[in-house]
């Protein structure tokens, strides 16, 4: 999966939010997105990700429209490091109950781990798509690990 799938799935819960917690004619959406210059392999890995996702977290849709109850504030040292545009990601991601609370701590750590200098909003993404999507590879494939986690374990060994 890549970057263009991940911006299908904020689209699709961007939709959600807005819409209370439905999401009306699935057609009409996908047009709207072949339109903007997604490919139908992109629409579909993203509508097949978000589908699995219902399907295996029951509160994936709740979490989804309310509010979080409490905001994370960034250290002096993950403000230096992470881009203004990055970080606005992140909590966007979060408010639209993509990233959990533990997810959005694992893009930080793996970022500053990985990275020394400014993070900027791709490097950010990366991360997330390597996050999310690995997630659901890795129930799939019943504990298989994803490439870039399994380079951090052996390394953390």
């Amino acid at each position: 999966m890549g970057d263009r799938v991940l911006e299908i799935v904020v689209f699709l819960m961007s939709k959600i939010k807005d819409q209370q917690g439905r999401l009306d004619d699935l057609d009409e959406i996908a047009t709207y997105l072949k339109n903007q210059g997604f490919t139908e392999n992109e629409i579909s890995s993203a509508y097949s990700w978000f589908l699995d996702h219902l399907q295996n977290d029951n509160e994936f849709l709740y979490n989804s429209t309310i509010s979080a109850n409490a905001t994370r504030i960034l250290s002096d040292q993950e403000r230096q490091l992470f881009s203004s545009d990055s970080v606005g990601y992140l909590l966007q991601l979060r408010h639209l109950g993509l990233l959990s609370d533990q997810q959005f701590e694992m893009v930080l750590e793996r970022g500053s781990m990985i990275w020394t200098s400014s993070i900027n909003l791709d490097q950010v993404k990366m991360l997330i798509e390597t996050i999310l999507f690995s997630e659901s590879r890795a129930i799939e494939s019943a504990g298989e690990m994803p490439h870039l986690i399994q380079d951090e374990v052996e390394t953390v060994n």
